[in-house]
């Protein structure tokens, strides 16, 4: 039997979580250990209208372990509670939010979508557990790549340039701090679009391959 077979969580997001079948088996391991290990030690409270499954705990502790796996952050161990929400939690204007390091919330419906289909810059999970790391340990304006990466776009802005980011996702950079926003959005990029990340700047792209250890445009086959 495979791995797969064996193991309801393994098989779950074989079927469910779009990356996985993309990671090294090893990697994969890393990620079930990491999924387990979170899930038992977090509190999940569910809003009314969103079905309380243990299958989402899992999708939530996948997403957590490539952005977690590869840092001292004991599975996230400070992340105390995940709730899973609706729509209408956030008016329709996010996705999710981090508070601190100890609580996450994130858009059960958006999480799921995000999950099971490959959609470049998007997954709101890997966003909000990217503010948790940088909570711990201060990493979005830590390399000079960043900061670069970081003036990069604000300069294509300012010059009516598209790139990597949204432009929509731009205005709400602007209104919040822009360094800790750029630093979660180009890691939700990263792990769905990491060719992209590494065509608009490789240096980025080689420190977030250092943070996260994974080289995932090795991996994945262009988006699109």
């Amino acid at each position: 039997m495979t791995k797969a077979q064996q193991d309801p969580i393994a098989h779950f997001l074989d079927e469910n979580w779009f990356i996985y079948r993309w990671l090294t088996s090893q990697q994969q391991d890393v990620v079930l250990r990491f999924t387990r290990t979170f899930c038992d030690a977090t509190e999940f409270w569910f809003s009314p209208e969103i079905e309380a499954a243990e299958e989402l705990t899992w999708l939530v502790g996948a997403n957590a372990a490539l952005v977690g796996g590869a840092q001292p952050t004991n599975c996230f161990a400070a992340v105390r509670w995940v709730y899973l929400v609706g729509d209408e939690a956030f008016d329709g204007e996010l996705s999710g939010d981090a508070r601190g390091h100890s609580t996450v919330r994130l858009n059960a419906i958006d999480l799921v979508e995000e999950s099971c289909e490959r959609i470049p810059g998007q997954q709101i999970a890997i966003h909000e557990f990217a503010h948790v790391l940088d909570e711990m340990f201060a990493i979005s304006d830590s390399t000079p790549a960043l900061r670069e990466a970081l003036e990069l776009h604000l300069e294509n802005r300012r010059n009516g340039i598209e790139d990597i980011i949204p432009e929509a996702v731009f205005e709400t950079m602007i209104e919040q701090d822009s360094r800790l926003e750029f630093f979660s959005y180009v890691s939700e990029i990263f792990f769905t679009d990491p060719h992209g990340v590494l065509a608009f700047y490789p240096p980025l792209y080689a420190d977030l391959v250092a943070i996260y250890a994974l080289d995932l445009a090795t991996q994945l086959p262009q988006s699109g």
